[in-house]
């Protein structure tokens, strides 16, 4: 493996933008800076966690579909079946299972997107 990697060098620039970037910055342009700096930490919590959220998914969607007898041969599949069974109202009397799904996939979601909401949970 190369280093540093692509999760090292954002960062780096992150860090670069914030200590000497931001500061030489007009007054006007720093929100957008920040803006820059916040999407670049998103993208490194991405590159760092991607394959994890993407198992959480996958799990849970595999052990909804499960319990009614349904297997899908990948993520997009999976997700389409549950949106069938949704629709058809399968989930209509107990959701308990689908909003823990739901929830486990959302939170994995955040601790990429905006892991500070996790926190207050």
């Amino acid at each position: 493996m190369n280093q540093p990697d692509a999760r090292d060098l954002l960062v780096t620039a992150r860090d670069t933008l914030l200590t000497h970037l931001l500061p030489a910055l007009p007054k006007g342009l720093h929100y957008q800076g920040r803006m820059v700096a916040s999407a670049m930490l998103i993208a490194s919590r991405e590159l760092a966690q991607a394959a994890d959220c993407a198992e959480v998914e996958r799990q849970a969607l595999e052990a909804l579909l499960a319990q009614h007898g349904q297997a899908a041969t990948g993520l997009e599949q999976a997700r389409a079946l549950l949106a069938r069974r949704i629709r058809q109202g399968a989930y209509d009397q107990d959701p308990t299972r689908l909003l823990a799904a739901l929830r486990a996939i959302n939170r994995a979601q955040l601790s990429i997107s905006n892991p500070k909401v996790l926190a207050h949970d």
